[in-house]
């Protein structure tokens, strides 16, 4: 279920999302289930400014390098050995960064016009207070330190929402959801005390991750408060984490994403759902639809105005060692 080279496994639409809406339907009656701008033009348009994707080893991060190779984009995949992943073409090289130190971080930023981080706890790379909190913790302080304009971070929907069978079982493995929301408050913090305004950061949290291939903007929907949820292929978690570099249209945001079609678990097509039966209702103009992947960022709301909104999970994480401790 864990892959290499800080993959991005978490749990499968086969796994923890059926179980998650079995046993939600059986135990908790839940439902089976910014200002838009532009980012900077030169961003991955030259080698001497290229994107860097951290945990280019998983299946996110092999797919989102493809993307950019696609575009004919420069991008550096990030490895913990460096090596070769066979991903891409002219405009694609490989460099080493484990998360885990900061200084490969620090290293491997220089330069650098954007930052894609897909890494995740697995077997062989680190765990998820390593990876998932401290891990994500460095990539946020290189990023400053190397005044990177634009810092996009995969996390996962439902880690502000313990109370969900989402979360729940999910944290069973070395409570993955902890480290991923302290990762978070961690970027959070390190951008806020920053004072920066020429570095932005956008969270990116999918529902359910699946091997099925790109629906399409059309088939994907994108929304705020971390209360939707559904399936979503990675290949679409992919160019929903492109568009975000690129499109600037979720500066200093979070957002989730998933099918916006509805997936078919247990022969029944069950879209998007909340996350637990006690969470308030979204607003629609919280959701976002659109034909490109672009248009659905637009006139997102920042994490300070969403914090307004009073629909904002509070939570934080439970025995969360502290940075330098680690």
């Amino acid at each position: 279920m864990f892959e290499d080279d800080f993959g991005d496994e978490r749990f499968t639409s086969k796994d923890a999302l059926t179980l998650t809406i079995s046993t939600a339907v059986t135990f908790s009656g839940l439902l089976p289930a910014f200002a838009s701008g532009s980012a900077p033009s030169s961003i991955g348009q030259s080698s001497k400014s290229p994107i860097i994707v951290v945990g280019a080893g998983g299946k996110t991060g092999r797919l989102v390098l493809s993307e950019l190779a696609s575009r004919g984009l420069y991008a550096v995949g990030l490895t913990r050995d460096g090596r070769d992943l066979g991903v891409g073409g002219a405009t694609v090289s490989y460099g080493r960064g484990d998360v885990t130190e900061f200084d490969t971080m620090r290293e491997a930023f220089k330069g650098a016009g954007g930052v894609i981080f897909t890494a995740s706890a697995s077997k062989k790379g680190g765990d998820a207070k390593h990876v998932d909190y401290l891990g994500v913790a460095n990539t946020a302080r290189a990023a400053l330190e190397n005044n990177v304009p634009r810092l996009v971070v995969v996390s996962s929907g439902a880690v502000t929402r313990p109370e969900s069978i989402g979360f729940k079982i999910t944290n069973v493995f070395g409570r993955i959801m902890d480290y991923k929301i302290a990762g978070e408050e961690a970027l959070r913090s390190a951008y806020s005390s920053s004072g920066s305004t020429s570095s932005t950061y956008t969270v990116v949290r999918p529902g359910g991750l699946s091997d099925s291939p790109s629906t399409g903007a059309s088939g994907v929907e994108v929304s705020q408060g971390d209360i939707l949820s559904a399936e979503i292929g990675r290949e679409d978690v992919a160019l929903v984490a492109v568009a975000a570099l690129l499109s600037g249209g979720a500066k200093d945001a979070t957002i989730e994403c998933y099918g916006s079609k509805g997936e078919t678990l247990f022969g029944a097509k069950t879209g998007a759902s909340k996350l637990a039966k006690s969470l308030p209702e979204v607003p629609e103009k919280f959701i976002h639809r659109a034909e490109t992947f672009e248009g659905l960022l637009e006139n997102l709301l920042s994490d300070k105005e969403m914090k307004e909104t009073g629909i904002v999970g509070g939570y934080k994480g439970t025995k969360i060692e502290a940075l330098e401790d680690l």
